[in-house]
């Protein structure tokens, strides 16, 4: 795991893994990743096997198969809410950075909020897959004022409870 940059509690460990994208344009994948706990490639082998992802490229990760795989690995996420602020921000999200609205394309990045235990203040974290930042960028907490412009706000999806669970 990468360093975390300017974190202000010590014992804090990120919630999720950082999955690095493996292309340009599979930073969507990296993050359903890291929050499904598997590889890029597993995501992506569900993205062809199961909804009809190509194979091969060109393509482009749009929010319904976003939505499909997060639903898959047991998640469950909004449409894109245009960001105010990260104060705006669920505490679990992919945020859209990097957006060109002439364009409305960008890249995505994990955002997550926790408090973790002892803590007075919750942190919030950015885990950023692209393989070309910086490492002390990859997973950081000096976040205030980032460019969110998007987002996907996300969820854990509640597990029914039957009569064999019990």
């Amino acid at each position: 795991m990468s360093s975390i940059a300017n974190t202000t509690t010590p014992s804090f460990q990120p919630a999720f893994t950082r999955v690095q994208q493996t292309e340009h344009n599979d930073c969507a994948f990296a993050c359903i990743a890291m929050l499904a706990g598997k590889t890029i490639a597993e995501v992506r082998q569900i993205a062809i096997e199961k909804f009809k992802h190509p194979k091969h490229g060109p393509y482009w990760i749009g929010e319904d198969l976003i939505s499909k795989l997060l639903t898959h690995f047991g998640w469950v996420g909004t449409v894109f809410k245009e960001s105010t602020g990260l104060a705006s921000l669920p505490n679990t999200a992919i945020g859209m950075v990097e957006y060109n609205p002439d364009t409305e394309i960008g890249r995505h990045v994990l955002f997550h909020r926790v408090t973790p235990p002892g803590a007075k203040q919750p942190v919030e974290y950015i885990i950023d897959p692209a393989f070309w930042i910086d490492e002390k960028q990859q997973v950081r907490t000096d976040i205030k004022g980032f460019p969110i412009a998007w987002y996907i706000g996300v969820h854990p999806m509640q597990k029914i409870v039957t009569k064999t669970d019990k």
